[in-house]
């Protein structure tokens, strides 16, 4: 397991907040896309539904998934 000191070190890192600014971009463009287009395809709906929970899942990833260990 990870320690909560080591999560929170890489949640600082320069790289990791790069990502998770690609993640909420991409966020924010499958939001624009389904504002644009829903209703037109039910099933391309669904998957960009579905794309944008499986970012916010990553994006909420927190603390109590990790041990308390030092």
């Amino acid at each position: 397991m990870i320690s909560k000191a080591d999560f929170i070190d890489w949640k600082s890192n320069p790289v990791t907040k790069e990502v998770f600014a690609s993640i909420y971009e991409r966020i924010h463009q499958l939001q624009e896309d389904l504002g644009g287009s829903a209703g037109i395809d039910v099933r391309q709906d669904s998957m960009k539904v579905g794309a944008i929970q499986a970012c916010r899942d990553i994006l909420e990833t927190g603390l109590d998934l990790l041990e308390d260990a030092p």
